[in-house]
This record gives structure tokens, sequence and C-alpha cells, in this order.
């Protein structure tokens, strides 16, 4: 389940060091990007925040990096984040797809 939209200085509120899955944005309201961590998704919403181009983040845990990647593909599906140039990729050394029906990356 998406926790937001929360404002991006609040980034201490992702206190597990979890795999999960993130989604950025300029104005609190649409998807502009769409991102994970396969270990740690607290550090890597905290590191999106110190570039400073986005104002509010959801995030959602996830129990293993599958879990993330997945959960990354289905808000990469469902919101079209603007940012995103590419569909996300699987981690390194996995044979991983893209778990929605008809996705040319399943």
């Amino acid at each position: 389940m998406l926790q937001g939209p929360l404002p991006i200085s609040l980034t201490t509120q992702v206190q597990i060091d979890s795999p999960g899955a993130y989604i950025l944005s300029r104005d609190g309201k649409a998807a502009h990007y769409v991102g994970r961590s396969d270990s740690d998704i607290g550090s890597r919403v905290t590191q999106s925040a110190r570039e400073g181009r986005y104002t509010h983040f959801w995030y959602s845990y996830a129990s293993s990096p599958r879990e993330a990647y997945q959960k990354e593909c289905e808000y990469f599906h469902k919101y079209g984040p603007t940012d995103n140039a590419i569909h996300p990729a699987a981690p390194r050394g996995t044979n991983w797809r893209c778990p929605i029906q008809g996705c040319r990356w399943s």
C-alpha cells in the first residue's frame, strides 16, 4: 500500500531499511518519477530529496527485491511518470520480467 503524498522534507518518515518502490512528484499530485530500492528505500528516497527536483513522494515497502521490482513496474504502468525515460530494469543477474500482462518486458 502506498503511503503519501508526503513532503519530500519528511523522508525520515521512511524508517525501515527495506526494499520498496516509490513515486516522486514536483507538485504532490502527479507522478513524475517511479523508482525502487532493492535494499533500503529510505536512503534512496533521501538521495532523491537531496537533488531538489521533487517536492513530494509516496512509498511502499516490499518483502523482497523481486516484490520491489514488481511494484515499480506496476506504478510505472499505472501512473505513466513523465521523468522515467525507459521501463524499469530488473536487477542485474536476474531474469525477472515485468508482471504487467501485455508489457513487452514481460
